[in-house]
C-alpha cells in the first residue's frame, strides 16, 4: 500500500454528500466531465460498461471493477461505450482537506458479482435512511479502502499468483487462525519470502492484511446486527473481547460499543 494511502480514521471528519447509480444514457454523446472541487472527492466504483477517464493529458480505459478515486482537480468519466454504456456507482465526499485525502486514483476490484451487489446495497442504505449516513459512510470507505489496500496491481507491476492465493485465503478465512508460518505454505514460500513480498507488492504485512480483513467485517457486523461485542470478536477472527477492543479502537479511536452506539440505527434495536 503506498504510505499516503488514507486510513478509514482520516474519514472520520468526512461526510457523505450522496451515492447514486449512474447510467450513461445517450448514444450520441459522451459523459460531460465534472470538476472535483476542494474539500470534496468523487468516488466511481465501475459496475459494467466500458469508458475513458482524463488523466495527466490523456485518457485512460476503465472497465468494470476499476475504483476511481478522483479528488480536486479532477475529472470524472468522459468518455463511453456507446455500445455498452457506462454505469457506476458515484459517491460525494466532504473532506476535511483542500486537497483531498490522497487515495490512489486508480484501484480495482476483482469480484465483479460482490461489486454489483455492494453497489445497490450502499445506495439502497444511503436513500431509505433507516441505517445512520455515518456508518454507511463507515462500511462504504471501509470496503473501498480495502480494495485500495490489497489491489492487484501496484508500482512493481501485476502482484505474483502465490500472492493472490494468499490474499483470497485471507478474505475467505480471516476467522481461522493465520499464521504467517500457515499463509507461507498457501503461497508455496518461506515465511520470510512471504512477508517480503507483502512488503513490496502492498505495502503491509501478513499480519496487518489479516488485521484489516477482520476489522472491516467486524466493522460491518457492528452498523448492521444486534451481535453481542463478544460474538462479534469471535466470528471476526479476535481471541478474545479486550484484544478486539484493543485493535478496534486503534484502528477507529472508538471502542466496538461506542462505534455502535453512535453508529448503529437499524429501527427497532
Amino acid at each position: 500500500m503506498p504510505h499516503s494511502c488514507p486510513t478509514l480514521a482520516d474519514y472520520a471528519a468526512a461526510e457523505l454528500k450522496g451515492i447514486s447509480i449512474y447510467r450513461h444514457a445517450s448514444r450520441t454523446q459522451h459523459p460531460r466531465p465534472a470538476p472535483i472541487p476542494e474539500y470534496h472527492e468523487r468516488v466511481e466504483l465501475v459496475t459494467g460498461g466500458y469508458g475513458a477517464i482524463e488523466h495527466k493529458g490523456g485518457w485512460i480505459d476503465v472497465s468494470p471493477g476499476d475504483l476511481l478515486w478522483n479528488q480536486p482537480g479532477d475529472y470524472t468519466i468522459g468518455r463511453t461505450d456507446f455500445e455498452d454504456p457506462y454505469r457506476c456507482l458515484s459517491i460525494t465526499l466532504a473532506v476535511p482537506r483542500r486537497e483531498g485525502m490522497g487515495a490512489p486514483r486508480f484501484t480495482r476490484w476483482e469480484d465483479l458479482d460482490a461489486v454489483v451487489a455492494f453497489s445497490y446495497e450502499m445506495t439502497k442504505h444511503f436513500i431509505e435512511g433507516q441505517v445512520d449516513h455515518a456508518a454507511v459512510r463507515d462500511c462504504l470507505l471501509g470496503r473501498l479502502l480495502l480494495c485500495v489496500q490489497m489491489d492487484r496491481s501496484s508500482r512493481d507491476g501485476e502482484l505474483p499468483l502465490p500472492l493472490k492465493r494468499v490474499l483470497r485465503w485471507i478474505k475467505l478465512h480471516y476467522a481461522s487462525p493465520c499464521p504467517v508460518e500457515m499463509l507461507a505454505e498457501i503461497a508455496g514460500w518461506s515465511p520470510v519470502h512471504l512477508h517480503h513480498s507483502f512488503r513490496r507488492h502492498l505495502r503491509t504485512t501478513p499480519h496487518q492484511a489479516v488485521l484489516q480483513e477482520r476489522l472491516m467485517r467486524a466493522r460491518e457486523q457492528l452498523v448492521t446486527t444486534a451481535h453481542p461485542v463478544k460474538q462479534v470478536a469471535v466470528e471476526c477472527g479476535f481471541g478474545d473481547t479486550p484484544a478486539f477492543t484493543r485493535a478496534f479502537k486503534h484502528a477507529t479511536g472508538l471502542t466496538p460499543a461506542h462505534f455502535r452506539r453512535t453508529n448503529y440505527a437499524i429501527a427497532g434495536y
